[in-house]
């Protein structure tokens, strides 16, 4: 299945919800995708430290948990041009969703030439079928 969503995309619309540390937020984008996105560790830090770069996220240094336990955790959140991009992002791809809403489907022309294209595929599968060997 191609990736509905670019890493960057993806953590800026999980953002949305508030700040977050790395593996948090590949936590919350599985969720709000229902499992279909899911990001990598590899992929993700080098994607946050982009879009910092990009002055739509900003960071900082915390502790792990109350006894100051463990290694710091980095968190992130949208700066106020982050959330414009996520915004922009979020109509751009609301406005596709709902523009496929209104379309019918494929044209009846569309439909035959596809229809067509499976006939023909069924007659080579058939004649590449060697002698004596049983249909499906």
């Amino acid at each position: 299945m191609v990736a509905p969503l670019t890493t960057k995309a993806a953590l800026l619309q999980a953002l949305f919800a508030g700040p977050g540390y790395g593996l948090e937020l590949i936590e919350r984008v599985g969720q709000r995708t229902n499992g279909r996105v899911r990001l990598g560790q590899g992929s993700v830090y080098p994607a946050l430290r982009d879009l910092e770069n990009a002055g739509l996220v900003r960071s900082w240094t915390g502790r792990r948990d109350v006894r100051g336990a463990g290694r710091p955790r980095v968190y992130y959140e949208l700066t106020v041009a982050g959330v414009g991009a996520a915004t922009a992002l979020r109509d751009a791809v609301i406005g596709f969703v709902q523009a496929g809403e209104a379309e019918p489907g494929p044209s009846k022309a569309v439909e035959a030439r596809l229809r067509r294209g499976l006939d023909l595929s069924a007659v080579a599968r058939s004649l590449r079928r060697r002698p004596g060997e049983k249909r499906p």
